[in-house]
Parts: C-alpha cells; structure tokens; sequence
C-alpha cells in the first residue's frame, strides 16, 4: 500500500506514515478475512493510539519549525481523531453484521482518503518548515529513541 510518492523525505515521519499503512493493510487484512470483531476492534485502538502519537510527533516538528499553517492542520488532525473513536464507537454499538459491515465500509473510504490525500496533500505544505537544524535534531533524536 505504501508507494514511494508518499515519501515526505523526512525519515521519521515516513517511518510512521509506512506503519499508518501497515495498520490500516492489517485492518484490511481481518475484515477481507472475515477476522472476529474483537481482532477488528484491537486493530482499531492500535490505529488510533499510534495517529495519536504520530500527530503529536508532527505537531511538535512543525511547532519548531515554525509552520504558519500549524493551527489548521492540528484541527484537520482533531476531525481525525474524532473520526477515528466515532468510527469505534459506532463500530462496537452495531447490534448486527450489516451494521458493522457498513461502518467498516465507512471506515475504509475515510482511512484511504485521510493517508493518501493527507500525507500528499496537507504533508506535504509543512515539509519546507522542517528543513531547519532544530527540526532535523528533533527528528535524529526520536529515530534514536524508536530504536532503543
């Protein structure tokens, strides 16, 4: 799922990005496989845990690099995480198969939308603001971080 195109040049925030898609290919991966709804449920926090630590890290990169569009793309990130525990919520409320297959399908137009048009549309705006000592020191210093 993950296509070179996609690449922000920014090494952490590409590795994030390919976890976002190995996630969401997982997610794919039990609903095609017909996988028990707690399986699908389980996908789901792992998705929003890590959107919500992969905004954080981008949001805190953008701050130091002084973004001037930083405020509108945290909200976009906002509707996402909303979408996201909506999705959940309706997802876990859904009483029949039907239901939960609707919001599944729901589901997948949003996450297939958010990491294409996002990382290439709202991603992209952002990556002249990185391009700055304190930017690349942040980022060296979580790359360091992930891998112990």
């Amino acid at each position: 799922m993950w296509k070179a195109e996609y690449s922000l040049g920014i090494e952490p925030i590409d590795d994030q990005h390919r976890r976002l898609f190995d996630l969401f290919g997982q997610m794919m991966d039990a609903i095609h496989h017909d996988k028990a709804e707690e399986m699908i449920d389980k996908i789901f926090v792992q998705l929003r845990g890590y959107v919500i630590s992969h905004f954080r890290f981008e949001e805190r990169l953008m701050r130091a690099g002084g973004y001037v569009e930083q405020e509108g793309h945290e909200n976009l990130h906002d509707k996402i995480r909303e979408s996201l525990c909506e999705f959940r919520a309706r997802f876990l409320k859904s009483q029949d198969e039907q239901s939960r297959h609707s919001v599944i399908d729901e589901v997948v137009v949003f996450l297939t939308q958010w990491l294409t048009g996002h990382i290439l549309g709202e991603d992209k705006k952002y990556v002249p603001y990185l391009d700055t000592p304190e930017v690349r020191k942040l980022a060296e210093r979580y790359r360091h971080d992930e891998a112990g």
